[in-house]
C-alpha cells in the first residue's frame, strides 16, 4: 500500500492502520486455507502412521548391470533399482509418482497385463488392477524430481532396502518413501527369482527357472545388496550429475524385511566398511539351514531387530532366533517386537489389499493356534516402525541423539529391549 495514494479516500493513520492490517489478516486468511499441500503435509500420513520428512521426496528407476556375475538363464545379472531421495523444494507441487511409472508405464508390450496377474502384482488381491493402483497408490514422491543438495558436506547417508521372497521393490513405500523424506538416499532392488515381478532388458521377469532355485537366490541376493552399494559408489563418485557429491556410501545402513532381513544378515558378514548399522525386519534367519545363526561373526555392527509376536510364517521356532540374535552387539544392539504385528505388518501390502493378513487386518495367530487376533491398525505398527527406525539410523549414520532408543514410547503395544 503507498500511503501518499490514501489522502483522496479520507484516511488518516488510523485508518491505513486499519487496512494494513486488513490486509495482513486477509494474507495470513490464504496462507492457511489456499493451501491445502501445506497444510497436508504437516498431516499424519496413513501410509507411514507419521507426518512427512522436512523434505520432498524424488524418485527413479535404474537398471544397473553386474558385469561380473552371469544370470543363470541370460546375459549379466541385471537389476531393476529404485531410488528415493530428498528432492528440491519445486517437487512439492509436482504431479505425483503412479503405481505404473514403477512398471515403466507400460513400455513392454503386454508388460500391465503380465503385472496384474495372479502370479505379480495381481496375486495381492482377487480383480486388483494397475489402473486402480494408478488411482489410489498414496504416495508422495516425484518422479525424476531434482535431487535436493545435501545440508551438511558429509552428503546424504544411503539405505539400501532388500525386499522379501515373493515381494516387490515398491512394496515397502511406508519405509523407503518415508526415509528419503528424513534426508536419507534409498535403493531398493527386485532380486530377479525372488521378486513377483520385474522388468529387465525390456522382459518381464518373474519367478521360476535356475535363478529362483534357493541356493542360486541364498547365493545371489547378498551380492546384490553389496552390487548397489558398489554402483552407488560410482553413481555418487561422478558417473551419474544426479548423485555426484550428494551422496555419502560412507554413511550406509543396510535393511531388509523376511528374505531380505536374511540377505541383510548375510551381507554383515562381510564387515565392509561403508556399512555402519542394519536394520532387519522379521528376517527368515533359518533360511540356508540356520547357517547365519551358526556361523555368526560380525557381532561389531550395530543392529536394530523388528518383528511381529503374531508371525506365523516364521513361526515359533523363527521368532525366537530373531530375538536370540539381537542379543549381539552388546550396547548396539536393539529389539522392537510389536505385540499385535505378523510377517506383512513390515511392509506396505495394505495398499494393495486392506485384508491381507499376517498382520494386516484379521489374521491367523502364532501365539493361539487355531485363533484369529485383530492386528494393530497398520497406520500405528508402521508409525512405531518408522520411529524407531529413524532414531536408529540417525544415530548411527548422522551421530544424532537417540534419545527415543532408551525408552518404550509405545510399551502398550510393544516388547522393547536395548
Amino acid at each position: 500500500v503507498d500511503p501518499s495514494k490514501l489522502g483522496n479516500l479520507g484516511m488518516g493513520r488510523p485508518g491505513l492502520r486499519t487496512l494494513l492490517c486488513t490486509a495482513f489478516s486477509l494474507r495470513l486468511l490464504h496462507l492457511r486455507t489456499a493451501t491445502p499441500r501445506a497444510m497436508a503435509m504437516a498431516s499424519v500420513s496413513r501410509v507411514t502412521g507419521l507426518p512427512p520428512g522436512p523434505f520432498p521426496v524424488g524418485v527413479t528407476t535404474m537398471q544397473l548391470d553386474d558385469l561380473t556375475r552371469q544370470d543363470p538363464e541370460s546375459g549379466p545379472r541385471s537389476l531393476q533399482t529404485e531410488i528415493w531421495y530428498p528432492a528440491g523444494d519445486e517437487a512439492r507441487d509436482l504431479p505425483r509418482n503412479r503405481f505404473s511409472d514403477f512398471l515403466g508405464r507400460g513400455a513392454i508390450p503386454g508388460s500391465i497385463q503380465a503385472a496384474e496377474e495372479p502370479n505379480a502384482i495381481g496375486g495381492y488381491r482377487n480383480d486388483l488392477t494397475i489402473n486402480e493402483l494408478d488411482e489410489t497408490w498414496p504416495n508422495e514422491s516425484v518422479r525424476d524430481a531434482r535431487i535436493r543438495d545435501p545440508d551438511t558436506k558429509t552428503g546424504w547417508p544411503l539405505v539400501i532396502f532388500s525386499h522379501g521372497s515373493g515381494a516387490y521393490r515398491a512394496s515397502y513405500i511406508f519405509f523407503t518413501e518415508f526415509l528419503a523424506s528424513q534426508g536419507f538416499v534409498v535403493m531398493a532392488c527386485d532380486h530377479p527369482g525372488s521378486a513377483r515381478y520385474t522388468q529387465v532388458n525390456g522382459r518381464v521377469i518373474k519367478p521360476g527357472g535356475a535363478r529362483s532355485e534357493r541356493p542360486q537366490m541364498e547365493a545371489d541376493r547378498p551380492r546384490d545388496v553389496m552390487f548397489l552399494l558398489d554402483a552407488m559408489s560410482k553413481l555418487a563418485g561422478g558417473q551419474d550429475s544426479r548423485f555426484a557429491g550428494r551422496v555419502n556410501v560412507n554413511l550406509t545402513a543396510l535393511t531388509g524385511m523376511s528374505f531380505g532381513g536374511w540377505t541383510t544378515a548375510a551381507c554383515l558378514e562381510e564387515s565392509d566398511p561403508r556399512v555402519k548399522a542394519a536394520i532387519m525386519m522379521c528376517p527368515s534367519l533359518m533360511s540356508a539351514d540356520g547357517r547365519l545363526m551358526k556361523e555368526r561373526r560380525n557381532v561389531e555392527t550395530p543392529i536394530m531387530m523388528m518383528i511381529g509376536s503374531e508371525d506365523t510364517v516364521l513361526g515359533a521356532k523363527g521368532v525366537e532366533a530373531c530375538r536370540q540374535f539381537s542379543l549381539k552387539p552388546e550396547g548396539s544392539s536393539f529389539l522392537l517386537e510389536i505385540k499385535l504385528a505378523g510377517h506383512c505388518s513390515f511392509t506396505s501390502c495394505e495398499l494393495y489389499n486392506a485384508s491381507y493378513g499376517n498382520g494386516i487386518g484379521e489374521s491367523r495367530s502364532l501365539t493361539k493356534p487355531e485363533e484369529t487376533y485383530q492386528a494393530l491398525e497398520i497406520s500405528k505398527q508402521h508409525e512405531i516402525i518408522n520411529s524407531y527406525g529413524l532414531a536408529f539410523l540417525d544415530k548411527y549414520l548422522r551421530a544424532g541423539d537417540g534419545s527415543l532408543l532408551k525408552e518404550n514410547r509405545f510399551e502398550e503395544h510393544v516388547i522393547y529391549r536395548c
